[in-house]
Order: C-alpha cells, then sequence, then structure tokens
C-alpha cells in the first residue's frame, strides 16, 4: 500500500511540475543573407522579460520552423560560410556568415501571438 502512495504522489509531483512549462506557439520563416537563402544555421529567440528559456531552431535551405514562448522575443541569427578544405588544417574552415549585428549584438525583435500561425521573414542585411 505504501509504495503505490509514493508512487501516486510521484505522478501527481510530475504533473504539476510540468504544466508550469508556458505553452509554445509554431513560428515559421525563412532567412536569407545578401538575397540568397541561408543554407544551415541557427535562429535564437530570447523572451524580452526573461521568465522563460530561450529557444533554438535550425535554419535548413532557408526555412526554419519553432516552438516558442507568447511574447516580445528578440532574435539571433547565426550562420557559416564553408571555405572549402584547408590543407594547412587538415579540414574545412568556415567563416561567419551573418555578421554580429544580426545575432550576438542584435536588435531585431518579434512579438510571438499566442497561436501557431506565426511567421516571420528575415531578409538581411535589414534596410538602415
Amino acid at each position: 500500500m505504501r509504495r503505490s502512495s509514493i508512487f501516486a504522489l510521484a505522478i501527481v509531483v510530475l504533473s504539476v511540475s510540468c504544466n508550469n512549462a508556458p505553452r509554445k506557439y509554431r513560428v515559421v520563416g525563412t532567412v536569407s543573407w545578401m538575397g540568397q537563402v541561408v543554407a544551415e544555421g541557427n535562429i535564437n529567440f530570447f523572451p524580452e522579460d526573461g521568465s522563460v528559456q530561450p529557444v533554438t531552431a535550425k535554419i535548413i535551405n532557408g526555412q526554419y520552423d519553432a516552438q516558442v514562448p507568447a511574447g516580445k522575443m528578440k532574435v539571433e541569427i547565426f550562420a557559416d560560410k564553408d571555405l572549402g578544405y584547408s590543407e594547412a588544417m587538415h579540414q574545412n574552415v568556415k567563416t561567419r556568415l551573418i555578421p554580429e549585428e544580426y545575432n550576438s549584438l542584435s536588435k531585431i525583435e518579434i512579438v510571438v501571438q499566442a497561436n501557431d500561425s506565426n511567421e516571420a521573414t528575415f531578409l538581411l542585411p535589414l534596410a538602415k
């Protein structure tokens, strides 16, 4: 009897703790750099208030699909350019494709609505 009580209590604790996570909503879109789709990279969504964990999604062939909490988000976009094989380093060498003004120094923001119809397209560089 005691084992079943402990098991039931563990289930209740797990279900309560899981319900504290904020609901996430679908955000889809495309990312391009200088008119070309970004072949591969990452897009990060940082909640403005810092109350929930940031979300990272992969960019593949210029497209991403993320599950993000509702609210205002800072967006960071990262992508590298493959420079090919380096004999000196015995490996492929990459360089940053997207400059830091769109990632670590980004001022890009979006507002994620509480629905699954969020779409955000990033045509970089942004007009100044």
